[in-house]
C-alpha cells in the first residue's frame, strides 16, 4: 500500500482576520525597566490601531480593557522578548465588584487582540479568571498561556471570540469543585478555538460552553477531572442552529479520575434549557483513559439535539454513545473506528472494528497512524455542517496539531484516513529479506537474480551480469514494477 502525500495550502483560519500595528496606530512599550511600567495606566487610552508591546518580565496587575479598536484597525497586545510576559494576579482583587475585573484582563472593549501574554493566580474562591469576556466583539487570543487560576477562561463575545494556538492547563479550584474549568464559554456569539492545547482541568472539564454556537478545530484537549468538552445549554440554545463542530482534535481522558469517571463528550441540555441543535463530530482521535468513559452523552430534553459522527477513532471504552434521561434517537454516523468488543449505535454505516487503531504507539501517545492501520484509506471525504446562522458548509480536513509545533498542514491524499492524523507516506524501518539465484553464464559471467522484501512492498527482480574475475561489472540492468517506489 503505496500513497503520496499532497500538502496545499492552509485555508483561512477563521472568518475574522485581524491584522495588528495599522500605520494610523501609535505603538507603545510597557517594561519593567520603563518608562512605562505598567500596561494598566495606558490600557484604556488605546486609540484604534495603537500597538502594545510588553516586554518578558512579571506584572502584578489586573484590569478591565475597555478600548475600542475597528475591524481595519484592531487594538493589539502583544508580548515580546525571550520569554511571554506574565500577568500574575497574586494579591489582586477580581472579585467583580468596586470597579475591579473578575479576572487578570477583563476584556469588555472591541476587536482587541492578545498575542503572546500568560496570565496567572486569578483567585476569588470561585471563579477569578485569567481572561474573562464581558460583551466583548471580536477578541482574539493568539499564542497565550492561563494557568492556576479559579477559571481559565470565561465570558461571552457578542459576535465571535477566536482562540489560537494557545495553552490553557492546570485551572480550578477545590473550593468550586466540579464547576471550574480550563474554559467556560457563553453567549450569543460564535466561539471558535483552534490549535490549542487545553489540559489538566483540576476541578473540573477542559472545556463547557453554553453558547450558542461553537467549534473546536484541530486541538488537543486531555486529562481534565470531570470531562473533557462540554457544550450544553442555556437561554441561548433553545434558538435553532445552536450547533456544534468538532473537527481533527485529539482527545485523551487521563486513567485516574476523582471527581466523574465517565463524562467525556457532553453534547445538549444539563441546566433545563435544552439545545436546538447538532453536534459534528469528524475526524478525531478518541481515547479513553477508562472503560468507564462514555465517549457522546447527549441530554435531549425535547426531542430537538442532534449528532453526526463520522471518521473518528474511538478507542479504551466500548460505550460510544449514550442517551441521558430520554432515548430519542436523532444520531447518525458512518467510517468511525472502534474496537471489537464496542457496541455499534443503531444508525452507524461502514463501521470499521478491530483490536487496536492501528497507532504508532498508544501507551505514548502518538496516535499518528502506520501504514497497516486499518484507519488508512477508510474515511469518507463529504463532510458538511451547518453554523450557528444555519449556512451550509463543507469541511476541507487540511490541518493536525502537533506538540512543539502547534498546528500543521495535513496531507491530502483522497480517500481520507479515520481519526485526527493523516498516514504521512513513511514506511516504519523493517528487516529486509533477500532471495537470490546465481547461474554461470559462460565466458567467465555469472548471472544473479535476488528479489529484496521490505514492509511488504517487493521490488521487481534485479539483474546483475557480473565478471567474476574481480568482480567488476559487465553489465547491470535495474527496474522496478509498475506504480512501485524505491
Amino acid at each position: 500500500m503505496m500513497k503520496c502525500r499532497i500538502c496545499f495550502p492552509l485555508a483561512a483560519a477563521a472568518v475574522i482576520c485581524l491584522s495588528a500595528g495599522a500605520a494610523s496606530g501609535t505603538t507603545y512599550t510597557v517594561s519593567p525597566s520603563g518608562p512605562i511600567t505598567s500596561l494598566k495606566s495606558i490600557v484604556n487610552t488605546l486609540l484604534p490601531g495603537d500597538v502594545v508591546e510588553v516586554e518578558s518580565g512579571v506584572y502584578n496587575e489586573v484590569m478591565k480593557i475597555q478600548c475600542n479598536g475597528t475591524v481595519a484597525d484592531p487594538i493589539t497586545i502583544r508580548g515580546v522578548g525571550a520569554t511571554r510576559p506574565v500577568f500574575d494576579a497574586t494579591g489582586q482583587y477580581v472579585v467583580g465588584d468596586a470597579g475591579s475585573p473578575r479576572g487578570v484582563f477583563q476584556v469588555e472593549g472591541d476587536y482587541i487582540v492578545m498575542e503572546n501574554l500568560e496570565m496567572t493566580n486569578a483567585r476569588n474562591g470561585n471563579n477569578g479568571a485569567g481572561v474573562r469576556l464581558l460583551n466583548s466583539t471580536n477578541f482574539v487570543m493568539r499564542d497565550c498561556a492561563i494557568s492556576y487560576n479559579d477559571m481559565g477562561m470565561m465570558g461571552n463575545d457578542t459576535v465571535r471570540a477566536l482562540i489560537e494556538n494557545c495553552d490553557i492547563g492546570f485551572n480550578g479550584t477545590a473550593s468550586y469543585d466540579g464547576y471550574s474549568h480550563n474554559m467556560y464559554m457563553g453567549g450569543m456569539g460564535t466561539i471558535e478555538v483552534r490549535g490549542c492545547y487545553l489540559h489538566d482541568a483540576l476541578y473540573g472539564q477542559n472545556f463547557k460552553s453554553r453558547a450558542h454556537y461553537n467549534e473546536l478545530w484541530y486541538n488537543w484537549i486531555a486529562d481534565s477531572n470531570e470531562g473533557e468538552v462540554g457544550p450544553v445549554d442555556a437561554a441561548e440554545t433553545q434558538l435553532s442552529n445552536s450547533n456544534f463542530v468538532m473537527v481533527g482534535n485529539v482527545v485523551v481522558s487521563k486513567p485516574n479520575r476523582t471527581g466523574n469517571s465517565s463524562k467525556y463528550i457532553n453534547f445538549g441540555a444539563d441546566g433545563g434549557y435544552g439545545h436546538n441543535g447538532t453536534a459534528y463530530i469528524y475526524n478525531n482521535t478518541l481515547i479513553a483513559g477508562s472503560p468507564s468513559i462514555d465517549f457522546i452523552a447527549i441530554t435531549d430534553w425535547n426531542n430537538q439535539t442532534h449528532v453526526v459522527v463520522s471518521n473518528n477513532i474511538f478507542y479504551g471504552s466500548s460505550d460510544i454513545l449514550k442517551y441521558w434521561w430520554n432515548s430519542y434517537t436523532n444520531h447518525q454516523g458512518s467510517y468511525n473506528w472502534m474496537q471489537n468488543s464496542a457496541s455499534v449505535p443503531s444508525g452507524f454505516t461502514n463501521t470499521v472494528q478491530g483490536t487496536t487503531p492501528g497507532c504508532v504507539d498508544l501507551p505514548a501517545r502518538d496516535y499518528h497512524l502506520l501504514e497497516t492501520s486499518a484507519c488508512v484509506d477508510a474515511g469518507t471525504g463529504v463532510l458538511t455542517y451547518l453554523d450557528g446562522n444555519g449556512v451550509l458548509h463543507s469541511v476541507s480536513v487540511n490541518q493536525s496539531y502537533e506538540f512543539g509545533q502547534g498546528l500543521v498542514p495535513r496531507g491530502v491524499a483522497p480517500p481520507l484516513d479515520i481519526g485526527a492524523y493523516e498516514w504521512d507516506g513513511v514506511i516504519e524501518p523493517t528487516t529486509p529479506t533477500l532471495e537470490y539465484t546465481v547461474r554461470y553464464l559462460g565466458d567467465g559471467k555469472y548471472g544473479f537474480q535476488f528479489t529484496v522484501n521490505c514492509h511488504d512492498e517487493e521490488l521487481a527482480p534485479v539483474w546483475a551480469e557480473m565478471q567474476y574475475e574481480g568482480y567488476q561489472a559487465a553489465q547491470h540492468q535495474a527496474g522496478y514494477g509498475p506504480g512501485k517506489e524505491g
